[in-house]
């Protein structure tokens, strides 16, 4: 019976202290397993992702690019809202290009991040605001690299497109349900600071403890059960005794 009071003590406190955590963990697997992922991306969102190149005969050759550009990494030619742009990447980092006059239109604007922004996106509205995050980014740009354009749409879902001034390049896109999805996230793998590190610590320790409050049930589910076989066995008399 030492073995079945040492198991009640513990699977008790250390379920008090974990049980919290178990039922974060049930929720937020629950809302991770029903929600489809292509929706948390944001799939629906976007479109114009990727669009032919069309008329290149008249365009800036890559050699003067080359001559333009010192270092030169890499030249990648793209279409936006169906007008060709070089994007030149050396050691100062990227540059957008029009492709036809050879004009660099880096970093670009807040109209313009708008319209592109409008371009890629697949609702009706127009875009809202756009801000350009250079420092202090928000919890859901995680590592990306900065400055970001931010370009918000008044939408259900509560949109929000994030833009590269050096590119014109969609980077992201974030929503409402997306961002309950990374709060969840947080919560299950208990990482409150970066939400990304699914070995830190905290989660190990915790993981420990459930662990052992559930072996510790275990224990007492087998002393349970052998005290119920054992009582049946008698007969009424001695139950009563």
């Amino acid at each position: 019976m030492k073995t079945a009071t040492l198991s009640r003590k513990v699977h008790k406190w250390l379920f008090l202290f974990v049980g919290v955590q178990a039922l974060l963990w049930t929720l937020s697997g629950v809302y991770m397993v029903v929600m489809d992922l292509d929706f948390i991306h944001g799939d629906h969102l976007v479109e114009n992702l990727r669009e032919p190149v069309s008329g290149s005969g008249d365009l800036v050759s890559t050699e003067s690019l080359l001559r333009d550009f010192s270092s030169v990494e890499s030249v990648q030619l793209k279409s936006l809202r169906g007008q060709p742009y070089y994007v030149v990447r050396d050691g100062d980092g990227a540059h957008l290009i029009d492709a036809r006059s050879g004009i660099e239109i880096s970093p670009i604007d807040g109209g313009l991040a708008k319209a592109l922004a409008e371009h890629y996106y697949s609702g009706e509205l127009p875009a809202a605001s756009a801000e350009l995050i250079s420092e202090n980014p928000p919890t859901e740009l995680q590592s990306r690299a900065l400055p970001l354009w931010r370009i918000d749409f008044d939408d259900r879902y509560g949109t929000s497109f994030y833009v590269d001034p050096n590119t014109g390049a969609l980077v992201t896109r974030r929503h409402n349900y997306w961002r309950a999805f990374d709060f969840f996230w947080m919560l299950h793998i208990m990482d409150y600071e970066e939400r990304a590190d699914i070995h830190n610590p905290l989660l190990l320790v915790v993981s420990i403890l459930s662990l052992a409050s559930v072996l510790a049930g275990l224990v007492l589910l087998f002393y349970s059960f052998g005290k119920r076989r054992k009582e049946t066995s008698l007969s009424p008399a001695e139950a009563r005794a």
